[in-house]
């Protein structure tokens, strides 16, 4: 099969973490697999260094208008003119609205969308009325015209239905190969984040977390309530790894609560992953989520996770895991936070026995029996 695989942004994020483990899962089974995508630069260079052919669509924003969405249909529609695709498989909102570039060829590829999160559809995302209408609007139309949506989790799948934005469609959940996670000793990561940060770590209970400065994140709930974390946990400290539009509000508020001094934002780093075995606790305090390619990360490494009991969190550690917290809700975050401190070992070995849920192997079958599907009907 040829297949074309197509995402907003190269930058790093867990969207192209998973288009690049499926460009290369694709590809070590033997099929032709391209990928487009708009401005950054990680997914590129990690593409070329696997030898998977890459495009770069300038028409690809991440915030969407008009001009530039109908500029990005004629963008796709000449790559698709010029190269003879079975599968075209879109990822993220912005993508969606360029199904319509098939729609000019006599034989047409076969169409696959991929939602890796709800954003504004979600019911945890506050915006007006007016803003939802019209996203549930576009997503309505432009579903019709593709061949088969896939959600990364269930509850996602359900909120849609509930919705009445789709009534069929595939859960194909996130996988990571196990084999390329080469994760760094708790002591080496540690030493590398006391040298980035020119403070000693060894001795602290360290909270990190991989993930964007943005709205959906909700980085502001470990902010606001540090300081009763702090009370519980003298030693503790929090680091941050990524980067995003809410980096200087983030920064000021922390600076404003006089917290500057425990809280670090690092900035993106290129497989951050492999760092992660520094931390205590993974902590991911989500408004909303796909299925977190980050906290599948946690899980590999072997580390506890506390998460926002949203999306599809309670899908990966369990609906019943003390690892799980009601969103915004401090007392529950601290007392789950203290449980899973004084009972480390034995969260440990259950999010270990977990791990071949998320295989990649297992995401790559699923995707290629679902376009081999498609190209038989």
């Amino acid at each position: 099969m040829k297949i074309l695989l197509v995402i907003t942004k190269s930058e790093i994020g867990g969207a192209q973490v998973f288009i690049l483990n499926l460009a290369r899962s694709l590809k070590n089974m033997g099929h032709q697999v391209e990928v487009a995508a708009g401005d950054g630069n990680y997914l590129f260079t990690e593409l070329e260094n696997n030898g998977i052919i890459y495009h770069y669509l300038n028409s690809l924003k991440r915030n969407f208008n008009i001009p530039k969405a109908l500029y990005f249909i004629f963008d796709l529609y000449r790559l698709l003119k010029k190269n003879n695709y079975d599968i075209i498989h879109l990822n993220s909102s912005n993508t969606l609205i360029g199904a319509l570039s098939s729609y000019f060829f006599v034989k047409r590829p076969k169409i696959v969308f991929t939602f890796h999160g709800l954003s504004l559809l979600d019911k945890n995302y506050q915006t007006n009325f007016f803003l939802k209408y019209l996203t549930k609007t576009y997503y309505k139309i432009f579903l019709k015209i593709i061949d088969e949506s896939v959600f990364v989790s269930q509850s996602n799948f359900t909120e849609m239905q509930d919705a009445g934005i789709t009534k069929d469609a595939k859960v194909i959940m996130n996988g990571l190969d196990s084999g390329n996670m080469n994760f760094i000793s708790a002591k080496e990561a540690r030493e590398y984040f006391s040298d980035l940060c020119k403070v000693d770590f060894m001795e602290t209970f360290l909270l990190g977390s991989t993930g964007r400065l943005s709205y959906q994140k909700n980085y502001d709930f470990l902010i606001d309530n540090f300081s009763d974390i702090n009370k519980k946990i003298p030693n503790a400290r929090v680091i941050i790894i990524g980067d995003g539009p809410d980096r200087e509000i983030l920064s000021r508020k922390i600076k404003l609560l006089s917290i500057d001094k425990y809280f670090f934002f690092l900035g993106a780093i290129k497989d951050s992953f492999r760092y992660i075995k520094a931390f205590d606790l993974f902590v991911l305090p989500s408004r909303y989520e796909g299925l977190s390619i980050s906290l599948i990360e946690a899980i590999f490494a072997g580390i506890p996770i506390l998460a926002s009991n949203v999306g599809g969190n309670s899908e990966i550690v369990g609906i019943k895991s003390p690892q799980l917290f009601n969103l915004n809700d401090p007392e529950d975050f601290l007392r789950k936070l203290i449980d899973i401190k004084n009972n480390r070992s034995l969260i440990v070995d259950s999010n270990i026995s977990i791990k071949n849920k998320f295989a990649l192997e297992k995401m790559t079958l699923s995707y290629e029996n679902l376009y081999k599907s498609l190209l038989n009907d």
